[in-house]
């Protein structure tokens, strides 16, 4: 099952989320890890301005994504614009992965953009999600660079959007 998450459930997406992401924190750089996960797990528990969706098997949550309006922030020395909205975070337990549960929660940050009445959605990705980058370029997902951002020096989060075309 997939749905909105109740507030009561946001630590254990945020503990889906942290388990769901450690196969990379071994590849990236020991302090930017540290900030990104703390980050990561304070916008899960305290941001009142996104949507956490689950998707639900026995009664526990095993994949979660988060969907966001369009925003304008300011990332380090870098002013960040995106008219659309934003899925972020796609998170899948490692047991439950090659089950289509990452597709079923993207169709249902699609279908909200849709049904708010937006032309596209956006995500963000990075080099060491190379399965993930695939799965959305297999979904239409194309570069958009006007979203591109760097955290940290040298390690760029490419921004990719998806187009909706007659009702697609």
């Amino acid at each position: 099952m997939v749905r909105e998450a109740q507030q009561e459930e946001w630590l254990e997406v945020a503990d889906v989320t942290k388990a769901s992401y450690e196969q990379y924190a071994d590849s990236a750089d020991p302090e930017f890890w540290t900030m990104y996960e703390a980050g990561t797990r304070q916008t899960l528990l305290e941001d009142k301005d996104i949507v956490r969706i689950v998707a639900v098997e026995g009664g526990e949550i095993v994949a979660s994504v988060v969907y966001l309006g369009p925003y304008e922030k300011q990332m380090g020395n870098q002013s960040l614009k995106n008219p659309y909205p934003e899925m972020r975070l796609l998170s899948v337990l490692p047991q439950f992965r090659h089950r289509g549960l990452g597709d079923k929660l993207i169709a249902a940050c699609e279908k909200r953009a849709k049904e708010e009445g937006y032309s596209a959605i956006t995500l963000h990705t990075t080099k060491l999600m190379t399965e993930a980058k695939a799965m959305y370029e297999r979904r239409g997902y194309s570069r958009f660079e006007e979203i591109d951002f760097e955290p940290v020096p040298g390690f760029v989060v490419w921004g990719y959007i998806k187009e909706f075309q007659n009702g697609a």
